[in-house]
């Protein structure tokens, strides 16, 4: 894993004004680069931030063979790439993927039940493969009771 870099870092490579908002968020293009964005928190604590990178660094783990758990190796494929995050959590470094068009259709079915954000600007495509871009909305109730599982 990456040592995460300063916020001055990031605020370096921000490329102009913000190209998208959200309630906790804003994205912004990466100078010199057309494949990544940073979502920067608008908010006091970063918790979009961090629970994005959290979720991403659980996808890679989930594709691994860990005490005889069955990897998952396509759940990550679904997700757009994080890539850096600074080291206050502020910033985060993310691929970049372009918004939908009215012709492209998400199958819900595909995408984990814990995935709380399901509007269609949650999602992006790079080429023609959908991917979630906005994750910090996680049904932790889902996610952490055992008693949601099945063992059957």
């Amino acid at each position: 894993m990456l040592q995460p870099k300063p916020d001055t870092y990031f605020e370096n490579l921000l490329d102009g004004e913000a190209i998208a908002e959200g309630t906790t968020r804003r994205v912004y293009a990466v100078k010199g680069r057309g494949d990544v964005v940073i979502k920067k928190t608008k908010t006091p604590w970063p918790g979009t931030n961090i629970i994005e990178w959290a979720v991403w660094n659980a996808l890679q783990q989930m594709g691994e063979d860990i005490l005889g758990n069955n990897p998952n190796l396509d759940l990550k494929n679904l997700f757009a790439t994080c890539l850096e995050i600074s080291e206050t959590g502020r910033f985060l470094m993310m691929e970049r993927l372009t918004a939908l068009d009215q012709s492209d259709r998400v199958e819900m079915a595909k995408f984990p039940d814990w995935l709380n954000d399901k509007k269609p600007n949650a999602f992006g495509k790079v080429g023609d493969k959908i991917k979630v871009m906005d994750y910090a909305g996680v049904d932790f109730y889902a996610v952490l009771n055992p008693k949601n599982r099945s063992f059957f």
